[in-house]
């Protein structure tokens, strides 16, 4: 044995990875950032300014970069757009889906050239990679719009980019900038001072031939072996867009008495078969002076305030809101919804995220049934 230990190489050296310690550090910075975000925030605190889609106002941070500046949130950016009378949005796709609420006003959406009319009160639902345009149909009122999209989770996913194919009509350039056309005359962006090119994004043809061919597909896949269950997905993928509901009337969806109090599903996948698979959406009312269930999830929620004034407790902390805030559920946050009005009831617009449903946290523990 000693002999052999003789022979035995010395041990080479160990270079000492701080991936451990990094973890660490993140972990706490991001809990710090966490804990100074408010869970409320106003409408009003937030301004307008110019997008190329429409007027818009922007409550959470863009993408990756922008997460954690404003609200709590992982998996949903929050927005407002405002359609000026007889105005219409830029026409655009993206990976990601959408969920829009329709605050104020009527209109259309017009997806891969299919109109769909909505009112206030509706939401509509924009499937992944659809070229989709919004319109306002009246000559006098304005539309509001409330809407969301799972675009951190896109862009982890490496497909956060999206497809810009005419820009609203009131987009105006900045100051000193040179605009650029096409061959055909077109808008396609503009160069600052320092000639700099900024371009809107071109439309992705390798990928419009794969979804062009999806929605083709007609006949399905005799199974033979493991390859094949790709081949069928993609037919059983093609016949699913081409049956989405892309508006939700919420005048047609019913009221559920519900342990959590009075709710109306707007969007749940798979018993509303919309276009939607990272949302779920509901109204609920709370009558006056009253207080909804408690509970808790792992998904995050976000409650945009239709009507009343109220606070939350969220993990033994109250957060005030009246109409038009929006108060954001961090992940696994146990809350609890009161209205403080004795005479009037409050409603809000709730968008829940399903990611975290795929990643096997679906579910709700649930704590406090509401009065009845």
């Amino acid at each position: 044995m000693e002999r052999q230990l003789e022979r035995r190489k010395e041990p080479e050296p160990v270079e000492m990875s701080r991936q451990t310690e990094e973890q660490w550090a993140r972990r706490e910075e991001e809990k710090k950032r966490l804990a100074s975000l408010p869970h409320v925030i106003q409408h009003d605190d937030i301004p307008w300014v110019q997008m190329s889609q429409a007027f818009y106002k922007g409550f959470t941070g863009v993408g990756i970069k922008g997460r954690l500046t404003r609200l709590p949130l992982f998996s949903m950016t929050l927005s407002a757009q405002i359609l000026n009378p007889g105005s219409k949005s830029g026409k655009h796709r993206h990976f990601n889906e959408a969920i829009l609420y329709i605050v104020e006003g009527e209109g259309y959406s017009i997806h891969d050239d299919i109109k769909y009319t909505c009112e206030a009160g509706d939401i509509v639902c924009v499937p992944t990679y659809t070229i989709h345009q919004h319109f306002n149909a009246s000559p006098s009122k304005e539309v509001k719009v409330f809407f969301s999209t799972p675009s951190p989770v896109f862009e982890l996913a490496g497909l956060s980019y999206h497809e810009q194919i005419e820009m609203h009509p009131k987009y105006r350039i900045p100051e000193g900038v040179t605009p650029l056309q096409n061959d055909k005359g077109q808008f396609i962006g503009y160069k600052d001072k320092d000639g700099k090119e900024y371009r809107i994004s071109e439309v992705d043809t390798q990928s419009q031939s794969l979804f062009q061919g999806r929605r083709g597909v007609e006949s399905p896949v005799v199974i033979k072996n493991t390859y094949d269950h790709y081949l069928n997905e993609l037919v059983e993928e093609s016949r699913w867009h081409r049956s989405l509901l892309h508006v939700v009337k919420q005048k047609e969806r019913p009221w559920e008495d519900t342990r959590m109090g009075r709710m109306k599903y707007l969007a749940h996948w798979p018993t509303i078969p919309s276009g939607l698979r990272l949302f779920d959406s509901f109204i609920q009312e709370i009558p006056p002076g009253g207080r909804s269930g408690k509970h808790r999830h792992v998904s995050e929620e976000v409650h945009f305030i239709l009507e009343g004034k109220g606070y939350d407790i969220h993990d033994g902390t109250r957060w005030d809101w009246q109409k038009e805030s929006i108060v954001c559920i961090p992940v696994n946050t146990t809350h609890q919804h009161f209205n403080t009005d004795p005479s009037r009831p409050a409603r809000f617009l709730s968008f829940q995220s399903r990611f975290y449903h795929y990643l096997g946290h679906g579910g709700i523990e649930h704590m406090e049934d509401a009065p009845k």
